[in-house]
């Protein structure tokens, strides 16, 4: 038996949690920490997107000792897409209560070799070109483009605005501005960068401009009409826009915000119209906001025209900031019958899900259980139920997050809410004695036998367990009862809070007998009270004596 309520003791509460994307090769294994703090310690388990609890697989997947999931280096041919490529979750547990982690999605990556290609746009002079570095499907999720090589030693680092000739821009691509004949006789190469492996790698080929001299005109023409964009909140994006045109084709803005209905032309006489004065620019064709803000997200459409006709990219900007979740309050104490209130704070966008859990369950609602908004529940009429842990989870399509709060229940005296009553009986047959008692924190119940605590024999047993709604019963059961099992039993509820006692008699029939008494502590000048520890039925008599004289000798 333990108490699942005393003040020193903690709700479960993560120290590290596990990130919500896990992403290795399976050269180097991986190590996923769920470290958590609690008093007593929790126990950690991890489980699999269906919330069973996940086994060790000899060289493929092993739970340690410290609540860690550790995945070690695997042969290719091992790849297990149910192991490698799944979604986890860590359960810590004690005593007063369960958490769970947010999603982790685990993504092992097989080591492959891979090989970047550079293209060779076609392009007219004194136009602008683009000059893509091609990534294999399979490794474009981990590699990203760090800078450019024009042979034999000119670097070209990624920038906002570029200097005039070469623009790196954020996603990769370099953009040649204004080309000349000069520069469709320079070759170009791409440096990447393997994020899980820390591999450089530079593309073998080489890339040139292919320079149109036919001097037919030719309407813009786009490699791609529509892009999605994602930004952060407060980072800086440059949107590329080039066109395959002759002649070369001057560029205009548009766009049609989230918040507004309205078309509005972005250009440099009417920008400010648009993006607050000095977030914004256009160079070269490319917009570039600065410091991007969530009224900034939306449609933007950039036409390219010349005397041949236009053609329009559309590109469609979605701005996110981190989530960010906190229950207020963090933990509380409420007394039994009382009401509680808990409110989760959420920061940053877009929030798709909003959800509660309480011990690793989700929260059930009802009568006294409700959402006052999906932000805030408010429970009414506290029961022994409502005491554990509740957490709040925000997810959108990149990221979780989630908060803790423990629910304490406040202090209530134990009560007696069933009690053995007196018996007298022949001897030979069993019997079993039973108090149950309530309170807060949940009471444990000792027994006495004429105040004496029960004597230890092969035929007494007890037995106590503590039931779903945090009430403790206990049962003295005797077997083959004897007259000396007889006496005045009493069931004594205990907690920090207080006490509640009863007491009956058993009686069974026969000769009389006393329990031996062991030595007792008197404290001088206090009232001091002995119940003789008779057995038998019916009892005729009870004398004391002291020191071989009778008592009473005085009154």
């Amino acid at each position: 038996f333990v108490n699942s309520n005393t003040y020193d003791s903690q709700g479960p509460s993560f120290a590290v949690e596990p990130s919500n994307r896990i992403e290795f090769t399976n050269r180097g294994g991986y190590i996923v920490d769920c470290i958590v703090s609690g008093n007593p310690k929790p126990n950690i388990e991890w489980l699999d997107q269906d919330n069973s609890p996940i086994t060790t697989i000899p060289k493929i997947r092993h739970t340690i000792a410290n609540g860690s999931l550790f995945f070690p280096p695997f042969e290719p041919e091992a790849f297990r897409q149910d192991v490698h490529w799944a979604v986890y979750r860590c359960m810590a547990s004690n005593i007063v209560g369960s958490i769970l982690s947010r999603d982790v999605f685990v993504k092992a990556v097989v080591n492959q070799r891979y090989e970047p290609e550079v293209q060779n746009p076609a392009g007219f002079l004194y136009g602008n070109v683009i000059i893509k570095c091609n990534i294999p499907s399979f490794v474009k999720d981990y590699v990203t483009v760090t800078s450019w090589l024009q042979e034999p030693s000119f670097n070209i680092y990624p920038s906002l605005e570029g200097d005039g000739k070469y623009h790196m821009l954020p996603t990769g691509d370099l953009l040649i501005i204004n080309v000349t004949r000069s520069d469709a006789l320079h070759t170009y190469r791409c440096r990447t960068h393997h994020q899980l492996t820390q591999e450089a790698v530079v593309s073998t080929n080489i890339g040139r401009i292919q320079l149109t001299e036919m001097l037919e005109k030719v309407p813009p023409i786009m490699t791609e009409k529509t892009i999605s964009i994602t930004a952060r909140l407060d980072d800086d994006i440059v949107i590329p826009c080039s066109a395959y045109a002759n002649p070369a084709p001057i560029y205009r803005w548009h766009t049609k915000r989230n918040n507004d209905n309205s078309n509005s032309n972005i250009n440099n006489d009417s920008i400010f119209k648009v993006i607050e004065s000095g977030r914004s620019t256009i160079k070269y064709g490319s917009l570039v906001i600065y410091s991007i803000k969530k009224n900034d997200q939306g449609t933007f459409y950039c036409t390219a025209t010349n005397s041949e006709g236009s053609e329009t990219l559309e590109v469609h900007l979605s701005v996110m900031s981190p989530l960010l979740a906190q229950i207020t309050p963090s933990r509380q104490t409420i007394d039994l019958g009382k009401q509680a209130e808990l409110t989760c704070n959420i920061n940053g966008f877009p929030q798709t899900n909003v959800w509660w859990l309480k011990d690793g369950q989700p929260l059930r609602t009802g009568s006294r259980v409700r959402f006052v908004s999906k932000e805030h529940i408010k429970i009414t009429s506290i029961t022994k139920e409502d005491k554990g842990m509740y957490q709040c989870f925000v997810r959108n399509d990149q990221e979780i997050a989630q908060s803790v709060s423990e629910l304490r229940l406040g202090e209530v005296t134990p009560t007696l809410v069933y009690k053995f009553i007196e018996q007298t009986m022949q001897p030979g047959p069993s019997v079993s004695l039973k108090c149950s008692a309530t309170g807060n924190p949940t009471p444990q119940i000792v027994w006495n036998l004429d105040g004496f605590p029960l004597p230890n024999t092969d035929r007494l047993m007890i037995g106590q367990y503590v039931t779903v709604f945090g009430d403790v019963i206990s049962h003295v059961n005797i077997s083959t009862v004897k007259s000396e099992d007889g006496g005045e039993y009493e069931c004594i509820a205990k907690s920090r809070a207080g006490q509640m006692a009863h007491a009956a008699r058993l009686n069974i029939y026969g000769m009389p007998y006393v329990r031996p008494m062991s030595p007792l502590s008197a404290v001088a000048g206090k009232h001091l009270v002995l119940k003789c520890p008779v057995a038998g039925y019916p009892i005729e008599s009870v004398v004391w004596d002291k020191d071989g004289v009778r008592l009473p000798k005085n009154i």
